[in-house]
């Protein structure tokens, strides 16, 4: 993909589009941020159909009832970050990438932080008030790679009270660095332990580790304030990005960063 523009602080449009083209988008934005040495970019997305990312090394389809995903019509897709897996449907999905250490001198793990942190404070605006980054220490439950993202949670990722409200993953690499993060509106994100091998004790571990931000606010289904609520999370997390990086956003399309436009789903 050619490359457009040398430096720039871009938010691009929202899309919804299948599950490899927004990974391989978000691979090119780790490409792009990598290639000069003050850039930041910043984008949320929608899933086509239910879709299932699984971390870059995470084993597939051991553990997993393969038979069951394939019925349900669920996209499988390796994520370019590490992690576990997660079932993106009824969400929020946000990916930033930035060069390091730019002009906010910042090093990968400082860059994942301050993405972390963005979440957090985007959260508290929407009135989750105990949103907080989780302090370094030993991680709970499985290790990373393992098992599913919302059945543990590690430190630098995002907790409500005593729950994983966010599934955060980075990769770092020569001069950039990418995070993204899926920010459940519904429980149906939950519904991922049905395709596990033993899904019975999967569900009951992510029904005591984690929950969505429209459950924590009292919101049902997936209706008309469940979308407001998606739309009021991702502008607040575009601000506070802006904030944590001490930039502007400029709005720009996906030609700028030499990423060619997804094919609109009407039209396949």
């Amino acid at each position: 993909m050619a490359v457009r523009s040398l430096h720039g602080f871009y938010r691009l449009p929202h899309r919804t589009a299948t599950g490899s083209w927004n990974m391989d988008a978000d691979r090119s934005l780790l490409a792009w941020v990598s290639q000069a040495p003050a850039r930041l970019v910043f984008r949320t997305y929608g899933w086509e159909r239910p879709t299932l990312s699984l971390g870059r090394s995470e084993p597939f389809p051991q553990g997993w009832d393969r038979h069951s995903v394939e019925r349900a019509g669920v996209e499988v897709v390796r994520r370019p970050t590490g992690g576990s897996a997660v079932l993106h449907v009824e969400e929020v999905t946000f990916a930033l990438a930035a060069s390091i250490p730019g002009p906010w001198r910042l090093t990968p793990r400082g860059f994942a932080a301050a993405a972390a942190e963005a979440l957090s404070g985007a959260l508290q605006g929407c009135g989750i008030d105990d949103s907080r980054v989780q302090d370094a220490g030993k991680p709970r439950g499985e290790a990373p790679g393992a098992g599913l993202c919302f059945a543990r949670s590690a430190p630098g990722e995002v907790l409500a009270g005593a729950y994983k409200v966010a599934g955060i993953a980075s990769r770092f690499g020569r001069g950039g660095a990418l995070c993204h993060a899926s920010i459940p509106l519904t429980a149906r994100s939950r519904s991922v332990a049905r395709f596990r091998s033993e899904p019975d004790l999967e569900a009951e571990t992510l029904e005591q580790n984690a929950r969505s931000l429209g459950e924590l606010l009292g919101l049902e289904g997936a209706d008309v304030r469940v979308q407001a609520l998606g739309e009021q999370i991702t502008e607040r997390l575009a601000a506070e990005v802006e904030a944590r990086f001490d930039v502007r956003w400029i709005e720009a399309p996906f030609e700028t960063v030499g990423i060619e436009e997804c094919e609109p789903a009407s039209s396949r």
